[in-house]
């Protein structure tokens, strides 16, 4: 009980320090003399149990402490209801002791009825309440030491109220200087205004008879009206000396002495305001982004006093701005009449378009483009760029760029390159416009693909003629050993022997037979036409084409209509076939599903070769069928360049569908034997 009553002693100094004052802390100062009650009581009389009525009186003034700031209905409220629990305490201390104990817990418990903050607050708040009236119970020494619970609790509050006391002071102190910084500035600002409208008052005298400086035209006319208002305004003589890269003025009104000492050379010299020693005249540099551009010369009998050098000096500002001002207008016009005429001399379309893609201008070789007068929404009137719509939309809002290639646009035949550039001002601000650019590249393309188509026929009729050479005569010799192996393999009857050796002539035939191919292919090639069965060729191609030790991982399937004949080379057609069953199993690394399906479409023969292999990349699916072009290690890149026209000589098509991860389909287009 003594450490108890010590600790709220220290407690009490110190929050009386802290506050300053014993007003926030009175009904705590009450539950400690209830304390120091309880202590002398006890200390003089025995049977002391009555005392524990204190404890009431002490959770009473916790209860008013943490419950000040309530308003006086609610605290009344519960002032009765202590007042009721101190009576049940007296009744039950002489008529049913063993429940006095459980009305001094209930006043406890009757502390959690308070106002808080946040839920954390309520949480500690309620486990102290709890902890310390439940303590009770067991005995008063614990109950004696659960109670430093609340002296921590209301340590913490008293420190939180005095750092938030500090933040007022704090804040209260900011607001303080914001004043007072406000105030000064108030002050200048008000001294700035008073100067502002004396100079204003100067200006305005001065400029009455210069006001021309607003809109000036040319710059011999501004010179001859400055010296002219000068002289005018009083001064005896004036000159102005303009000297630029494409501008030379000098004007005179009225009488300048010495004037024959300040030549060309002199006033080139002039670089800050000269006064002459008697101050009867003054020299003023006219200076343009640090840059002069002449000079003002000004003459008074009477001398010239401080005020008028400050009045002439912001006359000489203004005289230097409009004149630079309107030599930059004057070359902004020389370059605009320039950029018209070269906007409607360049043989290329080109047309300014806003948010709503509505032309604002257009040039004449866009409206020999179009064929009519471009004016309205730019895919009404050029329908054909309808599907760039998304891409010039985000122009506007990410400035980008487009450039892209579309043919037929009203001419057709004609190609057209469409490039579309966010428009960029001067000052780097952002503009929703467009520059649409339509060149017409029909003979460049057309060029361009001859060019490329007789260079890949030139280096492919280079390399077949080297191939024909090396390679031919290893061939004819393989042919006559398979013949000469043939031929003995019949007289001893062995039927594998011929069998194979037939099987070397076929392939050594078909082999130069290739090679007489791709010589041919920079040139016309000549088939040998016949009705051709396609059903057979197909079978023969997946035997030929797939290895024996390799069927038994790879699984196909096929669905071949018979009865549907073209008209064709059938070993060129084979070779398609092969070439394509080849890169199918090789795709998948000899192992999966290979489907080869035969149908008719019309006038068509569909043949479809279809892997489950990896797929191949959109964005290389349009240069497979050029010529060297692979994506194998030990590849050549003609196989499908040959198979693309060997189908293109047997007036088909060849399309190719393609997803990574899932497989590849070759669709090809025969025309039918019959049509």
């Amino acid at each position: 009980m003594q450490a108890l009553i010590f600790s709220w002693l220290i407690y009490l100094i110190t929050a009386y320090f802290l506050e300053n004052s014993l007003k926030n802390i009175v009904y705590l100062v009450g539950a400690f003399f209830a304390l120091i009650a309880y202590v002398s009581g006890t200390a003089y009389d025995s049977d002391f149990k009555i005392l524990d009525s204190l404890f009431i009186i002490y959770f009473y003034f916790l209860f008013l402490h943490i419950t000040s700031e309530s308003n006086f209905r609610y605290k009344f409220l519960f002032s009765l209801i202590y007042f009721f629990i101190l009576v049940s305490f007296l009744v039950l201390y002489f008529y049913a002791p063993e429940y006095v104990d459980y009305t001094v817990v209930l006043s406890g418990l009757l502390l959690i009825f308070r106002g808080y903050t946040s839920r954390l607050e309520l949480g500690v708040w309620s486990v102290i309440t709890i902890i310390v009236s439940l303590s009770y119970l067991p005995g008063k020494n614990l109950f004696y030491y659960t109670n430093l619970l609340f002296i921590l609790y209301f340590i913490r509050e008293s420190v939180s109220s005095f750092y938030r006391q500090l933040e007022k002071e704090k804040k209260r102190y900011r607001d303080f200087v914001d004043r007072a910084i406000n105030s000064e500035i108030q002050k200048q600002y008000s001294e700035l205004d008073d100067e502002l409208k004396i100079t204003y008052k100067k200006l305005k005298e001065i400029f009455k008879l210069s006001n021309y400086t607003l809109s000036p035209s040319e710059i011999e006319d501004i010179a001859e009206r400055v010296v002219e208002g000068l002289h005018n305004l009083g001064y005896s003589g004036v000159i102005l000396y303009i000297n630029t890269d494409n501008y030379y003025v000098f004007k005179k009104s009225g009488f300048f002495p010495y004037m024959k000492n300040y030549l060309e050379e002199e006033f080139e010299n002039i670089n800050k305001i000269t006064i002459s020693e008697d101050e009867k005249y003054i020299f003023l540099p006219l200076k343009s982004d640090k840059e002069k551009i002449g000079v003002l010369g000004v003459y008074k009998k009477e001398g010239i006093s401080p005020k008028e050098i400050e009045y002439l000096s912001t006359y000489a500002n203004s005289v230097a701005i409009s004149i630079t001002k309107t030599i930059y207008f004057k070359e902004i016009n020389k370059l605009q009449e320039l950029l018209e005429k070269t906007f409607e001399s360049v043989d290329i379309g080109v047309a300014i378009i806003n948010k709503d893609f509505y032309i604002e201008r257009a040039n004449q070789a866009l409206k020999n483009i179009t064929g009519s007068e471009p004016d309205g929404n730019i895919f009404d009137i050029i329908p054909e760029i309808q599907p760039l719509k998304s891409e010039i939309e985000d122009v506007i809002k990410n400035k980008t760029t487009i450039d892209t290639v579309l043919s037929s646009i009203h001419r057709k035949g004609s190609i057209y390159r469409i490039k579309a550039l966010p428009l960029i001002s001067s000052d780097n601000a952002d503009v929703d416009k467009i520059v649409l650019v339509i060149e017409d590249v029909t003979e460049k393309e057309n060029l361009e693909a001859q060019l490329l188509e007789t260079e890949k026929h030139a280096v492919i009729g280079k390399m077949a003629a080297g191939l024909s050479h090396d390679i031919k005569n290893p061939l004819a010799v393989i042919s006559a050993s398979a013949f000469a192996i043939k031929k003995r393999g019949n007289k001893i009857k062995d039927s594998k022997i011929v069998e194979l050796s037939e099987k070397i002539e076929k392939n050594s035939s078909r082999a130069a037979d290739i090679i007489d191919r791709l010589l041919n292919y920079a040139k016309p090639s000549y088939y040998k036409a016949e009705e051709v069965e396609l059903r057979d060729v197909l079978l023969s191609s997946i035997d030929f084409a797939v290895p024996d030790s390799k069927k038994k991982d790879i699984k196909i399937y096929k669905r071949l209509k018979p009865g549907v004949f073209t008209y064709g080379d059938k070993n060129a057609l084979q070779q398609v076939f092969i070439n394509l069953i080849i890169n199918a199993v090789e795709a998948m690394d000899y192992k999966g599903r290979l489907d080869i399906k035969l149908t008719k479409d019309d006038s068509y023969a569909v043949i479809s070769i279809k892997d489950y292999g990896p797929g191949i990349p959109e964005e290389l699916i349009d240069e497979i069928f050029d010529p060297f072009f692979t994506t194998k290690e030990r590849g050549t890149g003609l196989g499908l360049s040959v198979v693309n026209r060997i189908v293109k000589d047997h007036n088909g098509k060849i399309e190719v569908k393609s997803k990574e991860g899932e497989g590849t389909e070759f669709i090809i287009k025969l025309p039918l034997s019959e049509d």
